[in-house]
């Protein structure tokens, strides 16, 4: 024996849980009255800890599924746990407990099942969970007769929620069982597996012929994976998931595929595509409604869900209907309301189709698609009985019927049937609880929502309420089991809901879009709470906070975006290339000899040296300077020096390959001239990530004439990046702050103007077609900028040539997260934006014009240019704006901007000039993004 000491006895107090670590070995400590108790620390179902949990009575209630284990023999007491918990012998010596973690008590042994020939026959068929449930829950309720188990498939009956989660991704995962072999032996069950029922009249007969007497029948056949009725839905690489042997094929697949193509955004559509990403295959959901699980939950909670997908990679695509498939070489093409899509893999997660068969033909009630029953399983014949996924409740707890497809629903509805049967008294229906694992967050949810539901939130906490009446009748949770546990005091009370007593706030259709689920994102959001005003205000951490900086590059700028990195005719032959940024993250763009562009990052694989030094030129290769490791224009590892050693001695291990060793690659594309890169390998396409709208100003600009570089600047700015973005979907300021675009009127209140924003809020396009009319009196007094009487020594500054397909002469494009598309009349221009930190960034312009401009043109776009750049005639008020915005919040912290302006335009594109509704659009996305 290995004792140990661990803390004193008057530190525990009565049903406290404390966790510890003994050698290595993770233990529980219990206080239950003046005694104290040691198991092993870790649930023997899916591995939660147990020091999280909940004392009930003198049994421990994991937080993760609620299996309840006996604290002092370590005894499993309920599903979903099938195995004992270790328990330690424990002493107190001194007032200080010691246990000795390598000493296991062993639980007594349950007796086996006395079976009394001749009282009766039970046959029960279907062979899951709802069946274990009911055949325990005979025999603890007195049935000593014979019990036959019918199964059509060939193993004991078996936990399925596990299907979607670990037997995805992890081969060896074992299958929990809910009725072992000793089990079924202990019970005294005949088992007939691998056999399917063909009749449940006048006995049960099976497929072989033979027949089972019967003097009860439990229909515990829970249902089959709906398929897709559309054409191609039969071909190879299609796969729905019921069993061990779908899950099987599945975990296969992945293994293989590069990209997979989910249909359904239900619990079990997520928690595939959540199982894919663990696998690092890229995924895209399909869901016809226009939100996540849209029939049975309100909207906000949908988009929770949505998030964390997002979060974690999942493109999604709702409103979204599949309209056939088609072979594609060793993949399939997924043809959509809204386009192709190729895939290696199709996984439908659709729903399930009761399995109702043998009921009907035995002359039961089917509704809504499934067995009618009672409270007790009670079918309307007689002697059947029917409960889990393929049964109805004919009145559930609002009055109208009801079916439900979770674990706890088969438990305790088989429970209870089980009981009916035995003849032993009903217990009180617990109220419907549900759990799901996704994206390495568990959400667990209490009662049953509608998708009419009124929602409140209290922290990680999400209360659905009857519209009509407040009165709360589900709660949702992630990764917080016990606000899920305390709402259950919540529900029973029955009483309208008052946020402000709970600290607590109903949500706003900003907010409801705007849910997060990330693990991390948990504890982000105590630290940086959102005002509750909404998006009108924003708060001074999102400008000034270097964990959101961190989290920024992370997500936005390493995340899913198109970042610009430079103009194809600055490449324009062969071993050109120019450095650029993806965020704060150097990266090198080049034209590789085939003519193909590629960008890299800017690190040598060996030491984390920038080989590339140059701002643009034309090579053959890149040489490190420090060890002279050399890459090639496409990113390749290509040389070594002294790669084998020097007489045999030294060098790098026999298994080096430098094909394993270049730099990280991003994904590119090209639009236009302009040249995009990515670190999301499934990335959508630049026109989708645009939109209609803004992507027809952007071809407006780039109209698909070769474009010729005219110069550069490059300077830093003290602010933070989003200023810059908040500036140019600001037309506000423009009216304002701009002496010149005021007097000479490119932008002035009246004008004809729009603030285009697309419908993510990330883009935007400030619009203004030149005006020569003078601004009028009651105008000018609002706005100091203009000066009566001011002239230019050159008139041809304000020359217009309308060259473009466009009604404006003045568009500032914002292309999120990095690029200003510049069209100042004439004078032309990209800004790519460079974050170096919350408090500075680099701004790096590229003015351009067209081949073929003549000699003419291009000296007036030159001089129009005075317009532009740091010292521009509107730049330099630009950007002494934002350093003194920057300057507030740092020397004032801790306050919040107000965006208000135009409240009838909550978020998005506004036809006024005097609107912030852009602003509000964009701080709707970024919390998405963020997930805050």
């Amino acid at each position: 024996m290995t004792w140990q000491a661990t803390v004193p006895i008057d530190s525990l107090s009565d049903g406290q849980v404390l966790g510890l670590s003994l050698g290595g070995v993770e233990v529980t400590l219990y206080r239950l009255g003046a005694e104290v108790f040691a198991t092993h620390g870790v649930c023997t179902h899916a591995l939660a800890f147990l020091k999280d949990g909940f004392v009930v009575g003198g049994e421990i209630e994991c937080p993760l599924h609620q299996g309840r284990f006996d604290i002092r023999t370590g005894r499993a007491m309920c599903a979903p746990l099938t195995k004992d918990l270790p328990v330690y012998a424990v002493e107190v010596r001194d007032g200080v407990v010691w246990v000795d973690p390598e000493t296991v008590l062993t639980a007594p042994a349950a007796a086996p099942a006395v079976v009394t020939p001749g009282v009766g026959n039970v046959v029960v068929v279907g062979a899951g969970q709802a069946a274990a449930a009911a055949i325990r829950s005979m025999r603890v309720g007195g049935y000593t007769g014979a019990i036959a188990l019918v199964g059509e498939e060939p193993h004991l009956p078996y936990e399925r929620p596990p299907l979607s989660k670990t037997s995805l991704t992890d081969p060896e995962a074992e299958h929990p069982p809910c009725l072992t072999a000793e089990d079924a032996a202990a019970l005294g069950v005949a088992l007939h597996l691998g056999h399917a029922a063909v009749s449940v009249v006048d006995g049960v007969t099976l497929d072989d012929g033979r027949v089972l007497p019967a003097d009860a029948v439990l229909l515990a056949t829970g249902g089959r994976a709906r398929r897709l009725s559309v054409p191609g839905a039969e071909l190879p690489g299609i796969f729905t998931l019921r069993n061990r042997e779908d899950a099987a094929a599945i975990a296969s697949v992945l293994r293989q595929a590069h990209h997979a193509v989910v249909i359904g955004g239900g619990f079990i559509g997520l928690e595939l595509a959540s199982a894919a990403r663990a696998l690092d295959v890229a995924v895209t959901v399909l869901e016809a409604a226009p939100t996540l699980m849209a029939r049975v939950m309100p909207p906000a909670l949908g988009e929770a869900f949505a998030t964390l997908a997002t979060t974690h990679g999942v493109a999604l695509r709702c409103g979204t209907a599949v309209t056939g498939l088609r072979p594609d070489g060793p993949g399939l093409i997924v043809e959509t309301s809204s386009g192709e899509i190729a895939t290696d893999c199709v996984l439908v997660g659709v729903g399930m189709e009761p399995e109702v068969t043998l009921a009907r033909d035995a002359g039961c009630d089917i509704l809504l698609g499934g067995i009618a029953v009672d409270r007790d399983g009670r079918s309307s014949v007689s002697n059947i009985f029917a409960a889990g996924d393929c049964a109805v409740l004919r009145q559930g707890p609002n009055g109208a019927p009801l079916r439900l497809e979770s674990w706890q629903n088969a438990e305790d509805a088989g429970a209870a049937a089980g009981r009916a049967m035995a003849g032993a008294p009903a217990v009180p229906a617990r109220r419907p609880w549900f759990w799901t694992d996704q994206f390495g967050v568990n959400a667990q949810m209490l009662g049953v929502p509608q998708a009419s539901d009124r929602v409140a939130r209290r922290g990680d906490t999400y209360i659905c309420c009857d519209p009509a009446t407040s009165v709360p009748r589900a709660v949702l949770a992630f990764d917080d089991p016990g606000a899920v546990r305390d709402a259950k005091a919540l529900l029973d009370a029955a009483m309208p809901f008052d946020p402000a007593a709970h600290d607590a706030r109903w949500l706003d259709i900003d907010e409801e879009s705007n849910m997060d689920t990330v693990a991390d994102a948990l504890s982000l959001r105590r630290r940086f709470a959102w005002p509750a005003e909404g998006l009108t205000r924003i708060p001074d951490w999102v400008y000034t906070d270097d964990t959101i900086y961190q989290r920024e590059v992370e997500r936005i700028f390493h995340g899913r975006t198109w970042n610009c990195v430079g103009l194809e005719s600055e490449i324009d032959k062969p071993g050109d290339f120019i450095r650029s940024h993806v965020g704060p993250t150097p990266v090198v763009v080049s034209r590789a000899e085939d003519g193909s562009i590629h960008v890299f990052e800017n690190r040598c694989t060996h030491r984390a040296a920038e080989f590339c030094r140059e701002l643009s030129g034309n090579v053959g290769e890149f040489v490190c300077p420090y060890h002279q490791w050399t890459y090639d224009l496409k990113g390749n590892l290509q040389g070594v020096p002294f790669r084998r050693g020097v007489a045999g001695k030294g060098g790098m291990p026999e298994d080096f390959h430098t094909a394993d060793h270049g730099p990280r690659k991003l994904k590119v594309t090209t639009h236009r001239g302009v040249i995009f890169a990515t670190y999301a390998e499934d990335m959508e396409s630049f026109a989708d990530y645009l939109g209609p709208d803004v992507l027809r100003e952007f071809e407006a600009t780039f109209d698909g004439r070769k474009l010729v570089v005219l110069g550069h600047y490059r300077h830093t700015l003290p602010g933070n990046w989003k200023l810059y973005h908040e500036n140019l979907k600001d037309p506000y300021h423009a009216t304002l702050l701009h002496t010149f675009l005021v007097t000479f009127g490119l932008l002035v209140a009246g004008n004809k103007s729009l603030m285009l924003a697309d419908d993510s809020g990330r883009h935007g396009v400030m619009c203004s077609a030149k005006s020569d009319k003078k601004v009028n009196a009651d105008d000018a007094k609002e706005m100091r900028a203009y000066k009566e009487g001011m002239r230019l020594e050159d008139p041809r500054i304000m020359d217009f040539f309308d060259e473009f397909d466009s009604p404006w002469s003045v568009t500032m494009s914002t292309i999120w997260p990095n690029l200003i598309v510049q069209r100042e009349m004439n004078t032309l221009g990209i800004r790519q934006i460079v974050p170096t930190g919350p408090h500075e960034f680099i701004m790096k312009w590229t003015m351009f014009g067209f081949e073929g401009d003549t000699p003419e043109m291009t000296r007036h776009r030159l001089r129009q240019g005075n317009l532009m750049g740091p010292a521009g005639f509107l730049g330099l008020e630009d950007n002494e704006a934002m350093k003194f915005v920057q300057d507030g919040m740092k020397n004032v912290p801790g306050g919040q901007h107000m965006v208000a302006l135009d409240p009838a335009t909550p978020a998005g594109t506004s036809d006024t000039l005097i609107s912030e509704a852009a602003i509000r659009a964009m701080y709707r996305h970024w919390r998405q993004a963020m997930a805050l």
